[in-house]
């Protein structure tokens, strides 16, 4: 949820190099267009009005550009800073819109847009920033606007125009404010819920581990989708489990089943994909996991398994394993789990409580 404007980030950096440049053209534009029928024109060159109506607001919109663009492109920068990074980079744009244009109209609406925006971002800490820095800045230009050749003969009016156009967008930011609020946090409850509802639908009562499904999704999504990275397959079953049952019961044989996923987590768990995918049989996924590397985790799993001591019986209880690496793109994730499948076999055949790999 934190990061569920990262869309919005992207399409905001091409919207506003866009309206960045349309900015300035208008602003060429206008002096061409003006300087004949508007009198505040009059009395300014062509190289003054270049160089303090479109030079000096390129030069600080590109920078302002340059420093959003490098933010919201950092990976080490929270979603919140990038945010503000949004409104922050409007607020500039809207301040020397309103000091270059010094029209009314822009000072009208130009500062509801960076306001309206941290509406849309949730944290009420950034609407009341954007708020007091747009009254602050609409507050300045009392003092400054007259500067301007352009500037307009009622200043103060237009001035306490916008102000109580800004004051009155505040009070509706405020309702809008909570009906956002409301809305994200049933969003949020939605996607929690959903989130365990999920988490319930992929996982194993008894063990906690991915279970059948989740692990033929996994497994299916990881092969579609490689690269040049390894993945690797483990599949495990459990020695003459059946044996395990008759013999002692099936709440012993729980016993078994639970000590091996606590075993394979431990060994194994570490980011990799550790199923219960049947009763007595187990799967690890080892995505960037060479084989070799993948036996040697299953080997330190096997051996500690079958050191384990129960209080209901003498005999040690061993795991057969099958490990293969993927090598073919062509392959399906089918034909991967019948190959370390195969490989499960072999060790079967070859005494059991062992790990074959190929």
């Amino acid at each position: 949820m934190e990061d569920r404007y990262a869309k919005l980030h992207k399409h905001f950096l091409i919207i506003m190099l866009m309206a960045t440049a349309l900015i300035l053209v208008l602003l060429v534009v206008q002096y061409y267009l003006l300087i004949r029928v508007d009198a505040r024109y009059a009395g300014i060159s062509q190289s003054s009005y270049m160089q303090t109506y479109v030079i000096v607001p390129t030069l600080i919109f590109a920078v302002s550009y340059i420093v959003v663009w490098q933010l919201l492109d950092s990976p080490n920068v929270e979603a919140q800073w990038k945010d503000l990074a949004t409104i922050l980079y409007l607020w500039v744009m809207c301040t020397v819109g309103c000091f270059v244009v010094a029209e009314a109209s822009v000072l009208y609406g130009s500062f509801a847009v960076p306001i309206a925006l941290s509406t849309v971002y949730g944290r009420k800490w950034m609407c009341r920033a954007t708020e007091i820095l747009c009254g602050v800045t609409l507050a300045q230009y009392v003092g400054t606007a007259p500067l301007f050749p352009t500037c307009s003969e009622n200043v103060t009016v237009d001035v306490c125009t916008g102000m109580f156009l800004l004051v009155l967008c505040c009070l509706c930011n405020e309702i809008l404010m909570e009906y956002v609020l409301d809305n994200d946090g049933a969003i949020r409850s939605h996607l929690s819920d959903n989130s365990k509802l999920t988490n319930r639908l992929q996982r194993d009562p008894m063990t906690s581990l991915y279970n059948h499904t989740a692990f033929y999704e996994y497994l299916d999504d990881f092969v579609k989708n490689r690269d040049d990275d390894p993945l690797t397959l483990a599949v495990v079953d459990i020695d003459d489990f059946k044996k395990v049952n008759d013999t002692y019961g099936h709440n012993n044989g729980d016993e078994v089943i639970l000590n091996l996923s606590r075993v394979l987590q431990r060994n194994c768990g570490e980011d990799n994909y550790v199923c219960r995918y049947g009763g007595e049989e187990f799967a690890v996924i080892f995505p960037d996991v060479k084989v070799k590397e993948a036996a040697r985790m299953m080997n330190n799993a096997l051996e500690e398994f079958r050191e384990t001591k129960y209080d209901w019986t003498e005999n040690r209880i061993t795991f057969s394993c099958g490990i293969f690496q993927l090598s073919s793109y062509t392959m399906t994730a089918e034909e991967f789990f019948r190959v370390a499948d195969k490989m499960l076999y072999n060790a079967k055949h070859n005494g059991k409580n062992r790990c074959v790999s190929g």
